[in-house]
This record gives structure tokens, sequence and C-alpha cells, in this order.
């Protein structure tokens, strides 16, 4: 799934992650798909998860 098919629902609950891991896990979920650079970075903490899944909003 690409950044921009996300629904509303979708990036509330995007939005509700607090964790790597719950960042991880609901990316796997919707099999979303990121460049290695976004990747590594919200594994990591370096970016802030919602600007990435929000880059729509």
């Amino acid at each position: 799934m690409k950044l921009e098919d996300l629904t509303e629902e979708q990036i509330k609950q995007a939005r509700a992650c607090k964790t790597a891991e719950e960042r991880l896990a609901f990316i796997r979920e919707y099999e979303i798909e990121l460049a290695d650079e976004q990747l590594e970075a919200i594994s990591g903490g370096a970016v802030d998860f919602e600007e990435i899944i929000c880059g729509k909003c």
C-alpha cells in the first residue's frame, strides 16, 4: 500500500502509534511501501512518524 492510499481511519491509527515497535507493526500490517531511509528513520526515532504517514494531510 502506498502512503497516499491510507484511509482517514488508518491515519488515525498511525497517529496513535507511540513506540517504534507500534509504528513498525502498523507498517507491516498494512504493507506500507517505504523507502529504506524512511524505514530506518522511523525505527530509530530520528523522524516524526506522523510527518511520513500524514504527508497528504
